[in-house]
C-alpha cells in the first residue's frame, strides 16, 4: 500500500467509520475472573503490584515501564472497564512494584515474560492487553512474543520503534512549538544535569516537557497528581537495558485484533507513528483524535471515548458493565 492510498485510509477511519472484524479469543466460558482489589504477587523473583477492576474479559494494562506508576490509567480511563476486567500493572521498578537488583534488568524480553507470568498467576488462558506510549510498546512486543497468549491489543499514543524517522518526525512536531512562550524553558529542562541524578528535579524537568506532549499545553497541569510517582532508577534502567531505544518490531506477526488510536497533535506518539503500526498489523483499526495531544482522553475525553467504544464495538466487543448515569 501506497502512503498517499494509507493517508486516505486514515482519514475515513478516523471518523470512526469501522468495518467489523472476526474476534476469537479462545477464552473457556468457565474460565475464573481474578478477585477485584489491589494486589502483589512473587513474578519473575520480583513483587509486582497490582490493581483489578471492571467487567468483561481480562486485560493487562502495563505502565510504560520507565518509572510512572499505573495511577493515571486507573483514575482516569476507568470507563474502559465496562469493556474489560482490567489489571493494572506496575511494571518492574514502578509504582509500587519491586525494583529489580540489576539497573540492566529492565530488558524488552523481561517486561514481555513479566506480562505473561502475570497472565498465568492469573489462571487465564490468554489475555488482552492495553498500552499507552511505551506500554503499547510493551503491549506489541509481547503479541509477537506470546501469540498463543494474546487476545488482542489496544494501542494509545504507541510507537513501532525509537529510530531515525521516529526521531525526525519529534523534532520536527516540537519544532513547530518554538514561539509558544514555553518553549525555552522545555526545551533548557531536558539538559538539566541535575535530572540525572536528583528524582525531584527528574520529575520537574519530565513535566515541563510534557507541555510538547498536549495540543494545549496548560493541560498539562492535568498531569500533577503523577509528581511524586515516576521512578528515576527505573528511568535510568530501561535506558541502559536497551541501548538505542525501542527497535522496530516485526508487526507482520501480529494476528490478533488491534485498536489503534492517537491525538492528532501527539508529538511523540503522532499520526504518522499510528499509521506505520496501522499498515505493518494487517486487519488493525485506527482512530485519530483531533484537538489532542499524547494523553487524548484527558484534552478530549468525550470525543476520544465514544471513538474507542465504537473501535472495540468493531472489534467484536460490547461493554459488559452500563453506563454511568
Amino acid at each position: 500500500m501506497n502512503r498517499s492510498r494509507a493517508f486516505i485510509l486514515l482519514t475515513v477511519i478516523s471518523s470512526c467509520v469501522l468495518g467489523p472484524v472476526s474476534l476469537s479469543c479462545g477464552q473457556s466460558e468457565n474460565m475464573k475472573h481474578p478477585d477485584t482489589g489491589e494486589f502483589t504477587a512473587k513474578i519473575n523473583g520480583l513483587e509486582l503490584w497490582y490493581k483489578v477492576s471492571g467487567s468483561g474479559p481480562v486485560c493487562i494494562f502495563p505502565t510504560p515501564g520507565w518509572g510512572p506508576s499505573s495511577d493515571l490509567y486507573f483514575l482516569t480511563l476507568c470507563r474502559l472497564e465496562r469493556f474489560f476486567t482490567i489489571v493494572y500493572l506496575d511494571t518492574r521498578g514502578s509504582g509500587r512494584s519491586e525494583r529489580p537488583p540489576n539497573a540492566t534488568d529492565y530488558k524488552y524480553d523481561q517486561f514481555s515474560a513479566d506480562l505473561d507470568a502475570l497472565r498465568a498467576h492469573l489462571r487465564q488462558e490468554r489475555v488482552w492487553i492495553i498500552g499507552h506510549s511505551m506500554g503499547g510498546w510493551l503491549a506489541m512486543h509481547y503479541a509477537i512474543a506470546y501469540p498463543d497468549r494474546c487476545c488482542g491489543l489496544v494501542l494509545l499514543d504507541s510507537v513501532v520503534a525509537q529510530d531515525a524517522e521516529w526521531r525526525k518526525d519529534v523534532a520536527a512536531r516540537q519544532m513547530k512549538r518554538r514561539n509558544e512562550s514555553w518553549y525555552e524553558e522545555a526545551t533548557r529542562a531536558t539538559s538539566d544535569p541535575r535530572a540525572k541524578e536528583d528524582e525531584k528535579v527528574f520529575c520537574a524537568a519530565l513535566h515541563s516537557t510534557l507541555r510538547f506532549a498536549f495540543h494545549n499545553a496548560a493541560n498539562f497541569k492535568k498531569l500533577e497528581a503523577m509528581d511524586k510517582s515516576f521512578s528515576l532508577p527505573a528511568f535510568k534502567g530501561m535506558a541502559a537495558s536497551n541501548k538505542g531505544g525501542a527497535h522496530l518490531l516485526p508487526l507482520a506477526k501480529i494476528k490478533v485484533p488491534t485498536l489503534i488510536v492517537a491525538g492528532a497533535s501527539d508529538d511523540r506518539a503522532s499520526p504518522l507513528q499510528a499509521e506505520r503500526i496501522y499498515l505493518g498489523i494487517s486487519g488493525s483499526k485506527l482512530i485519530i483524535i483531533e484537538k489532542a495531544g499524547h494523553f487524548p482522553w484527558l484534552e478530549q475525553p468525550d470525543r476520544f471515548f465514544a471513538a474507542v467504544e465504537s473501535g472495540l464495538a468493531a472489534l467484536g466487543l460490547a461493554p459488559v458493565a452500563p453506563a454511568e448515569k
